[in-house]
């Protein structure tokens, strides 16, 4: 499974905590600050926002004292108002699955925070005014969120782009009723050849392209050409399936290829999602084109242990191009 990309999010003020925070974290993910020049010139910051919503599968955010409010007739310190923003926009995009509130607390108390995230759990740091946070103890303190985000990035998620409901269509529309329909074959005819696969000795390879541009028919056309695969249909009882075959056995077992064109979905998505004047294919397209097919990946993986699944999940595999 691929590793996450999460952003951490603070005040100007808080910014040697998230550059601690990034420290521990970068040690098993990939992370970003909000300050190593994520926005794009000539845009305004909400913009910015709303498309990095759909960049990331993790947020933090940093909640710090920065400022004063009265809150019931009480002078306290308050995180500023645009990383409160930023929290309830990610915790809005993402799910509160994804996004963590991480408290510094540098007085008495810690900073006010939203009544609304009470019932959350939120990880509050001690940190002494004038003093760095300790490095083991940071650590330790972000334990339970590494591990939090260890689990949750093995589950599939519903979001504004099209790659989950995309994987659970194709399962139930291809995947399923072909490798059923194969393990109950006890031969199948290649090139006029009968082959016996009631040994179980088959395998579906699902080729993952390399980029959602090569999700196509001719990204298809190209892969059977360089791997000399042959054309193959399957008849079931309700309808024909055409994918490919490869005309030698690998290891004794016969391997079936398909190259799922439904991903040409998530392509179109990705371009409406960053429309704008200019022509081309920049960085923002790349990581939505990765996350948009780990996403298919993923929910895949999760459908195969699935009970439909159960007869034939060891026999489907998965090849990311590269």
């Amino acid at each position: 499974m691929s590793s996450p990309l999460i952003l951490i999010g603070s005040s100007s003020e808080a910014l040697p905590e998230a550059k601690a925070i990034k420290s521990v974290l970068e040690n098993r993910f990939t992370a970003n600050l909000w300050s190593e020049r994520l926005f794009e010139l000539g845009e305004d910051t909400l913009s910015n926002l709303l498309r990095f919503v759909q960049f990331y599968d993790f947020a933090i955010l940093i909640l710090s004292d920065d400022d004063t409010t009265i809150s019931r007739k009480k002078m306290v310190g308050a995180p500023r108002d645009n990383v409160i923003f930023e929290l309830g926009l990610f915790m809005g995009a993402l799910g509160r699955r994804r996004v963590f509130a991480i408290v510094i607390q540098t007085k008495a108390r810690p900073p006010k925070i939203p009544s609304d995230l009470l019932g959350n759990n939120v990880v509050v740091l001690r940190k002494f005014p004038g003093k760095k946070l300790p490095a083991k103890q940071l650590a330790q303190e972000l334990a339970h969120v590494i591990d939090a985000i260890d689990a949750r990035n093995q589950e599939a998620v519903l979001q504004l782009l099209p790659s989950t409901g995309l994987a659970v269509g194709y399962f139930e529309n291809f995947v399923l009723p072909v490798c059923q329909k194969l393990a109950s074959l006890s031969t199948v005819t290649v090139e006029r050849t009968k082959v016996d696969i009631s040994n179980d000795n088959f395998d579906l390879t699902i080729v993952l392209p390399k980029s959602l541009s090569e999700a196509s028919i001719e990204g298809a056309k190209k892969f059977i050409k360089e791997r000399k695969l042959k054309h193959f249909t399957l008849a079931t009882e309700g309808r024909s399936f055409p994918f490919y075959i490869s005309s030698t056995l690998k290891r004794n077992r016969l391997v079936f290829f398909d190259y799922p064109t439904t991903l040409r979905a998530s392509h179109d998505a990705v371009q409406m999602a960053l429309a704008g004047p200019f022509l081309g294919y920049g960085k923002h397209h790349a990581v939505l084109d990765s996350k948009e097919i780990n996403s298919f990946h993923r929910t895949l993986t999760i459908l195969l242990e699935t009970p439909p699944a159960a007869e034939f999940r060891d026999n489907v595999k998965f090849k990311r191009l590269t």
